[in-house]
């Protein structure tokens, strides 16, 4: 992207194919630590790219990112609306742009901003740091380092083999994505391990979970078409607020999606990476409480207004708006996939997802249900229209599913509270 590469000294285990452990200086790690400045939607974009070496989704973030791109600018309050959703504001940019490589750009920039060996943006000195495969970061000092290598069970380094990986744009990207999927980041971008397994999480919704809450007592009604044998939601029809809900989350920053739905059962590389910085916030590394504070919790930028009463991520002075126009229907699949109602051909989308060609019906909720059972797909008993409740706890549910699953709907099934089964 027209900046030089950051260097990244790595140490594999040849016969385990991964790898153990890396050494990087300071800036390699603050770009890391720039993940979390990150809105979703911005992420969503870098996933979405056709240069993307990879083909995995990380989670539902690029399905809910494309259906804004496609949805026409007319469903749209104003045009700006929709750019601020396909390309978000970080209110962290003026410092990401400090950054040897900043990962909010867009466009190639041919012309950067020099940077001294003694410019330094998160940390007060230069300082360098071993990084574990799963992202867990610390001070590269002779205590921890041993410590660190007994923990991870190498005993002798020489062993290992060495190799120095140049960073540039696109690494960075590809070990985001990788980050947000598997705790082991490092060695499926490095290695080449596409075909790895990566750690699917099941996703608990219980509202046991420690979700960030404000407790409101905002509570709207959403239509699920259910394939109840499988417990599968199959799509989903609502109006604007739960569409301005989704939407929202596009515009939020990865770290304060990290604190609003942490759950360390299973981290993945994301995880960790959010949680060492917890580590190195103790005075003697992070230039100031303001800059840890930016990174665990980074603010929405100040042009967004508050267009949901779902999720506490505004600030109180706030002003309310909308992404939308006025109130219409949508239909929302179980990958957060958004289309406008009435849609024949996300409609024809849907059908042929379940294995049925060339067919076009009805885009009501009712009358896909009819249409299917009609068809014979799934049988007329196993079949459900079900209203359910969305307040603040179901929200916060979604937003963590949409992180990690390709079903997030179907995963949240158990934490929405049934109102009504229509048929």
């Amino acid at each position: 992207m027209g900046s030089k590469p950051v260097h990244l000294k790595v140490f594999v285990d040849k016969k385990k194919n991964k790898v153990m452990f890396a050494e990087a200086e300071q800036d390699f790690v603050e770009i890391l630590f720039s993940f979390l400045t990150l809105p979703l939607g911005t992420i969503a974009r870098i996933s979405s790219k056709p240069q993307a070496t990879m083909d995995t989704k990380a989670g539902s973030l690029d399905s809910l990112y494309e259906s804004v791109e496609i949805l026409d600018y007319k469903h749209f309050s104003y045009g700006v609306n929709k750019n601020a959703l396909v390309n978000p504001w970080n209110s962290s940019l003026s410092l990401c742009q400090k950054l040897k490589i900043d990962l909010n750009n867009i466009k190639p920039v041919h012309a950067r901003v020099s940077h001294s060996h003694d410019n330094l943006v998160f940390f007060k000195k230069r300082t360098s740091f071993i990084i574990t495969d799963d992202l867990n970061i610390v001070p590269l000092m002779l205590s921890t380092s041993i410590s660190l290598l007994k923990f991870l069970g190498v005993e002798n380094i020489n062993s290992l083999d060495e190799r120095t990986v140049d960073f540039g744009f696109e690494e960075f990207s590809s070990l985001l994505k990788w980050s947000l999927m598997t705790n082991t980041p490092l060695t499926n971008l490095i290695l080449g391990e596409t075909k790895r397994p990566c750690k699917r999480i099941k996703t608990s919704t219980s509202s046991k979970l420690p979700l960030v809450s404000t407790n409101s007592t905002e509570r709207q009604t959403v239509k699920l078409l259910i394939h109840k044998s499988k417990k599968k939601v199959l799509c989903a029809q609502a109006d604007n607020f739960f569409v301005e809900m989704l939407f929202s989350f596009l515009t939020i920053p990865l770290g304060s999606a990290k604190r609003l739905t942490m759950d360390n059962s299973s981290p993945t590389g994301i995880d960790t990476l959010y949680n060492s910085i917890s580590s190195l916030g103790d005075g003697n590394y992070l230039k100031s409480e303001e800059i840890k504070n930016m990174l665990l919790s980074p603010k929405l930028a100040s042009s967004y207004l508050r267009v949901t009463d779902l999720m506490p991520i505004y600030e109180q002075t706030t002003s309310k708006g909308s992404f939308l126009k006025e109130q219409s229907t949508y239909i929302v699949f179980d990958d957060l996939k958004v289309t406008a109602s009435p849609s024949i051909s996300a409609i024809s989308e849907f059908i042929k997802a379940l294995g049925i060609p060339n067919v076009t019906a009805s885009p009501s909720i009712s009358a896909i249900s009819e249409f299917i059972k009609a068809l014979g797909i799934i049988p007329v008993e196993d079949i459900e229209v079900m209203e359910v409740s969305i307040g603040e706890q179901e929200a916060l549910s979604i937003l963590k599913a949409s992180l990690k699953s390709t079903s997030v709907l179907t995963d949240c099934l158990s934490s929405f509270k049934n109102v009504n089964s229509l048929i």
